[in-house]
């Protein structure tokens, strides 16, 4: 690995703390114990080859075996230090996963946390690459995954959102028609749920304006903002919705647009100590909601 992100042995017997010669004959006794050449060799550096690429995710395993095995010795002393990698929603961060950090870290203030927000498709690629132990999702694209361990979730309620002096706000019996006289604010959504509202607009030709964004906080500017109209789950519009800046707007025919968060680690592989502390307030929180 020091020698995949030095690009050179010079660097990395240094990262390594190894005399260079010692680190090509490391090199080449696990190339002779593979039968492949993993690195080419020239005078601008070392590059991986064909097979250096296919090992370098069993690489990668290998360190986080080895990290979760350092974790679970440290759970002697009752998680006073260690790492923790996590990933997480852009909703569920803002509905759930703040909380439960917030805890967390209180509980633990030995452990590094570190906390990715990113969608479901990159959230499950870093899962699997050994970058994060477990996130928080929308579950509905990674359902039947066997490389997933999912625990679903109790699903908040889902609402349809404005600005509070918005001409929908003081509409009766809005339809799904009704709101796409309006720009569309949403975060990327799974593809079946994107199927359900292309085929809900099919009928007035078409969903025309849209704004597709992973921040809430730029979404929730842009709807008490502008004329947009947004979807959230109730949690996330909670303190707007007190304040007043926005209203909610009842809409027939939505009953597809749900969520369906759940808790996704890799299938047949535990949890180390840290992560397993945070699935529990995960589910505890959740549970409360």
């Amino acid at each position: 690995m020091a020698l995949v992100e030095c690009g050179s042995f010079a660097r990395a017997s240094e990262v390594v703390h190894l005399s260079q010669p010692a680190l090509s004959r490391s090199i080449q006794e696990l190339e002779r114990q593979l039968g492949a050449r993993l690195f080419d060799r020239g005078r601008f550096g070392v590059v991986l080859t064909a097979h250096g690429r296919a090992a370098l995710p069993h690489v990668r395993g290998l360190l986080a075996a080895a990290e979760s095995l350092r974790q679970e010795v440290e759970a002697i002393d009752e998680l006073e230090t260690g790492e923790l990698s996590i990933g997480t929603g852009p909703y569920p961060a803002l509905a759930l996963m703040d909380k439960v950090c917030a805890r967390f870290v209180d509980q633990y203030p030995g452990i590094r946390l570190n906390i990715r927000t990113d969608n479901w498709q990159d959230l499950r690629l870093a899962l699997l690459d050994h970058e994060i132990e477990l996130f928080v999702a929308d579950t509905g694209e990674l359902s039947g995954d066997p490389d997933l361990d999912i625990t679903h979730l109790p699903q908040p309620e889902v609402v349809v959102f404005c600005r509070h002096d918005h001409p929908l706000a003081r509409k009766k019996g809005v339809v799904w028609g009704d709101l796409l006289d309006y720009p569309l604010a949403m975060t990327r959504v799974p593809e079946d749920m994107e199927r359900n509202i292309q085929a809900m607009s099919a009928q007035q030709g078409g969903l025309k304006r849209r704004i597709e964004c992973d921040n809430i906080a730029m979404l929730a500017a842009i709807v008490t903002g502008s004329k947009a109209i947004s979807i959230a789950p109730r949690p996330i519009v909670a303190d707007l919705l007190e304040s007043g800046k926005v209203t909610t707007v009842s809409v027939t025919g939505i009953e597809t647009l749900r969520t369906r968060y759940g808790v996704l680690q890799r299938c047949g592989r535990p949890l180390s100590p840290a992560a397993g502390k945070l699935r529990a307030l995960i589910l505890e929180f959740a549970n409360l909601q």
